[in-house]
C-alpha cells in the first residue's frame, strides 16, 4: 500500500518501555513528556478527538494549522525527550522493583508478540493466495522485527538501568549499543519512506506555456489533480485555485459552486484559458463555448468566451448576505457580473449607478497589488485576487475597508476622479508568531537557567 510520508509519525519500539519506566517511576519532567505525548496524541485525532475543537475555538491562530495529524509531531519529540529522560536519569532503581518490572514487561512482550504473529499468521494461511495473503505476508516480518527489537533493547536497557554509576565503562559501551539499536529500529522503519522521484514539473505546464505564452490572466487547469496544480507557478501562469494548500473554504465553494469550466465564477476570476491533459469536448458548445486553441504534448488548451479584468470599476451592487444565496444569484441568466457586484453588507460608500470608468495595475508584486483608477462619480473597485484573511488597502495613502464581493474576491469604495489604490499583504498572524517565538525563547532561556541553577 502507498505510504502517505506527511502524516508517519514514528519513534521507535523503545520508547514504549520508556513510558512503562516513566510510569512506574515519575519524576516532574518524565510527567510533562507524558502529558505532552497525550497532547500531541489528542491533537492528531482532528475532529475524532475532543481537543483538537477546545484549540480550534479558542485559540485562533491554531486554526491555520493544515491537517490535524500533523500535531503528531509533538508526540514524536515528548517520546523522543522521555527515553533520552529514562536513559540518562541519574536516579538509581531498586534492583528487586527494576527486576520485577523488566521481567513482567518483557514476558507480556514475548507473550502479546507471539499471539500477534500467530493469529496473523493463521489469518495468511486462510486468505492465501490473494492480495490481501501478500500484505499479511509482509506484515507478519514488520511484528517480527518488532517484538524481536524490542525485546533485545529491553534486555539492553534493564542492564543499562542495574548497572552502577561506577561501572563507567559498560554503561557508555550499552549505551552506545542503544543508541545503535534506535537508529537500526528507525531506519528499518523509515527506509520504506526514501523516494528517489523527478522534482520537475508535469509536462502540462511547460507544453501550456509553449501554447499560450505567461498571460496576465489567470489559466483554469481542469481535471488536474491537486497535487500537479501546483506546477502553474513555477512555469510563470497565474492559476485560478493558486497554491493548494492555501486555498480557503470561501475560495473552494466559490469556484466548485457548478463544476463546469464554462461556470460565472471562473468570468469573475479572469480565468481566460482552460488547460487540460484529456480533450474537453463536452465543453465546446452549449452558451459560452470552449474555443480549442491547441493541442501541445501533454496539454490541450481552450480559450473561455468570457473572460472579466482581473482589476475593475463596478457601479451596481446587490447585497446577499448568505453566501448560498449569492453564489446561487451569479449563476442566474439575468445576471451580469461585468456590471454588477454583490455583496454580503451594505457599503460604507454611495456609489453613483452606471459612472463607469478605468482601473489599470500599475504594480504587481508579491503581497502587493497597485491600481489606478479614474471614473466621473464613485464606485466600487473589484479585484478577482481571493479575500486572503491579512489584506490591507489604502486609497491616495489612506486606510480603507477592505469589503468582500461575490463571497471571496477583494473590493473597495474609491471615490469620483483619478485615484491611487494600494493592497498590501500584512496578517496579523505575523505578529502573532514574533510574539509566540519571543515567549518561547523566554522559557527556553528561563529553563535552562534554572536547570543550572540545580546542578
Amino acid at each position: 500500500m502507498p505510504n502517505f510520508e506527511e502524516l508517519t509519525y514514528y519513534a521507535g519500539v523503545l520508547t514504549t518501555l520508556a513510558v512503562v519506566l516513566a510510569v512506574r517511576r515519575p519524576s516532574r519532567r518524565s510527567l510533562f513528556y507524558l502529558a505532552l505525548m497525550a497532547l500531541g496524541l489528542l491533537l492528531a485525532f482532528g475532529s475524532y478527538g475532543f481537543l483538537y475543537r477546545v484549540f480550534y475555538n479558542l485559540l485562533p491562530p491554531f486554526r491555520l494549522a493544515r491537517a490535524p495529524g500533523r500535531a503528531a509531531v509533538v508526540y514524536l519529540f515528548a517520546a523522543s525527550a522521555l527515553l533520552g529522560e529514562v536513559v540518562g536519569s541519574r536516579r538509581v532503581w531498586e534492583r528487586a522493583a527494576l527486576d520485577g518490572l523488566m521481567r513482567w514487561v518483557l514476558a507480556s512482550t514475548a507473550v502479546l508478540g507471539l499471539a500477534i504473529l500467530a493469529a496473523t499468521g493463521a489469518v495468511f494461511i486462510v486468505v492465501h493466495p490473494t492480495d490481501t495473503s501478500g500484505r499479511l505476508w509482509h506484515q507478519l516480518g514488520g511484528w517480527a522485527t518488532a517484538v524481536i527489537l524490542l525485546l533485545i533493547g529491553g534486555a539492553m536497557l534493564w542492564r543499562y538501568l542495574a548497572l552502577p554509576e561506577t561501572a563507567v565503562r559498560q554503561r557508555r559501551n550499552l549505551g552506545l549499543a542503544l543508541a545503535v539499536l534506535v537508529l537500526v529500529d528507525l531506519w528499518l522503519f523509515g527506509y520504506k519512506f526514501v523516494r528517489l522521484e523527478s522534482t520537475a514539473v508535469d509536462p502540462l505546464w511547460p507544453d501550456s506555456v509553449a501554447v499560450i505564452g505567461t498571460p496576465e490572466e489567470r489559466v483554469l487547469p481542469w481535471g488536474v489533480s491537486i497535487f500537479e496544480q501546483n506546477g502553474a507557478w513555477q512555469v510563470g501562469l497565474n492559476s485560478v485555485f493558486g497554491y493548494n494548500a492555501l486555498e480557503i473554504g470561501a475560495n473552494q465553494a466559490f469556484t466548485g459552486s457548478i463544476p463546469d469550466p464554462r461556470s460565472t465564477a471562473y468570468d469573475i476570476l479572469s480565468a481566460r484559458y482552460v488547460v487540460a491533459q484529456v480533450p474537453l469536448d463536452d465543453y465546446t458548445s452549449g452558451e459560452r463555448p470552449l474555443t480549442l486553441i491547441a493541442n501541445q504534448g501533454a496539454a490541450w488548451v481552450y480559450e473561455r468566451a468570457r473572460v472579466l479584468p482581473l482589476a475593475r470599476l463596478v457601479s451596481e451592487v446587490e447585497v446577499i448576505g448568505d453566501e448560498a444565496a449569492a453564489i446561487a444569484r451569479i449563476h442566474q441568466p439575468d445576471f451580469d457580473p461585468a456590471a454588477t457586484v454583490i455583496l454580503a453588507a451594505t457599503p460604507p460608500c454611495a456609489v453613483d449607478a452606471g459612472a463607469g470608468g478605468t482601473a489599470v495595475i500599475t504594480d504587481r508584486r508579491d503581497g502587493y497589488w497597485q491600481i489606478a483608477t479614474d471614473s466621473p462619480g464613485a464606485s466600487l473597485l473589484v479585484l478577482s485576487e481571493t479575500d486572503y484573511p491579512g489584506w490591507r488597502v489604502l486609497v491616495d495613502g489612506r486606510p480603507a475597508q477592505s469589503l468582500t464581493a461575490y463571497t471571496t474576491v477583494r473590493a473597495v469604495c474609491v471615490p469620483a476622479g483619478a485615484h491611487t489604490v494600494a493592497w498590501s499583504f500584512v496578517p496579523l498572524v505575523y505578529a502573532w508568531g514574533g510574539l509566540l517565538t519571543l515567549m518561547g525563547l523566554g522559557l527556553v532561556g528561563t529553563a535552562v537557567w534554572q536547570a543550572r541553577r540545580e546542578k
